[in-house]
């Protein structure tokens, strides 16, 4: 049971973002189902992600008194009626209503898991587990547009059965007991440093921003180019998921052994040069390719920014706050890149690749970023 309630916590970073992209490849169907704009369709997705972003904000310090299995059975508890909302409901705002609502709930749930497995892991293993712990945010929020495209097949709503399946699991196979964060062994006391906590929370915008937001821009974009269907634009946006499902465990392992600053800063720069050469792929392989190393590295980078923040002093709190920098960015980037989309084309996914040299930068002179110690 306690080897099940371990993979609970896995199975928690999967649900909540795939609950949230599960749209990306299908918002032509599902603004034809409501009679709605595409435009419209896209800022669904938002109506989950910055009530989620927003409330992550200050998420861990609301909880930071009660135990962390309490909060975590809470949540579920309310994102899964709502989740089988999902599936029936005929009407558009009702739809964006109990899509919000799933949204607060994981707020809760994604920076309490992450303060669980600081409880039950070695530090000298934290990375690696953190890893892996963002290896499946990843295969949940790229393995929704897969999933969401062949629920196509009979109705694009089927997808929201893996939220419904996996809330049920957790609340029956429940998680582990650990101290709550103000009564932890393994809190980390001192000073808190704004500076370089201000450039982790810069560097997960742009990732959520420049990297994880734009898997509904590259699916738009491999229709466009390449005229693939929604089960085509799903796989290539799933190859991503993939890799970084892969990788993110031994990047963890890297930051562990060399430090967050070397893993930064090289993952930065292969998410910057993947994604310039994204658009200026011919073949839909090498499209994959540069689109794989993408979210490898972004994911890697939001990993080690994780490691950085939770073992510094307020990680606890500071976790969630960091986090839903993240989150915000996610869910601008409809908003944001839609547009520019519609009027450059392939060259908008160079402002990204911009503002992850930036972050290169950024994380090469920060402070609080430790070496390998």
């Amino acid at each position: 049971m306690k080897k099940l309630q371990i993979g609970a916590i896995y199975v928690g970073g999967f649900v909540g973002p795939f609950t949230g992209q599960a749209l990306a490849v299908v918002l032509p169907e599902f603004a034809e189902t409501f009679d709605i704009t595409v435009a419209q369709a896209a800022l669904t997705i938002s109506a989950y992600l910055f009530p989620f972003a927003t409330m992550m904000l200050f998420s861990g310090r609301l909880v930071r008194k009660i135990p962390p299995h309490k909060v975590i059975l809470t949540a579920y508890a309310v994102t899964l009626p709502f989740a089988l909302a999902l599936l029936i409901t005929p009407s558009w705002f009702f739809f964006l209503l109990c899509f919000a609502v799933i949204g607060i709930a994981n707020a809760f749930t994604t920076p309490v898991f992450q303060m669980m497995l600081r409880e039950l892991t070695p530090p000298e293993s934290l990375g690696s587990a953190l890893g892996t712990y963002a290896a499946m945010q990843s295969l949940g929020m790229l393995s929704a547009p897969l999933i969401s495209g062949l629920s196509t097949l009979v109705s694009w709503r089927l997808a929201f059965l893996a939220t419904i399946l996996t809330s049920a699991f957790i609340l029956l196979v429940r998680v582990p007991v650990v101290p709550s964060p103000d009564s932890s062994p393994q809190r980390v006391t001192g000073q808190i440093q704004w500076g370089p906590v201000g450039v982790q929370m810069f560097s997960s915008f742009v990732v959520g921003i420049g990297v994880m937001g734009l898997g509904f821009l590259a699916a738009l974009y491999v229709g466009d180019e390449f005229g693939l269907g929604p089960v085509g634009r799903g796989l290539v946006i799933m190859c991503g998921g993939t890799a970084a499902f892969l990788t993110a465990r031994p990047i963890g392992g890297l930051a562990d052994r060399y430090g967050t600053r070397a893993i930064l800063v090289s993952a930065a720069l292969v998410a910057a040069v993947a994604l310039f050469l994204f658009p200026l792929a011919t073949w839909v392989w090498l499209l994959i390719l540069a689109w794989a190393l993408t979210i490898m590295a972004g994911q890697g980078i939001q990993a080690t920014v994780n490691l950085a923040v939770i073992g510094g002093p307020g990680g606890s709190s500071l976790i969630s706050t960091v986090q839903a920098f993240r989150f915000f960015g996610t869910a601008a980037a409809p908003v944001v890149f839609l547009p520019i989309y519609t009027g450059i084309g392939g060259p908008v996914f160079w402002v990204p690749a911009a503002a992850l040299l930036v972050v290169a930068v950024l994380q090469q002179l920060n402070p609080g970023n430790r070496r390998n110690d």
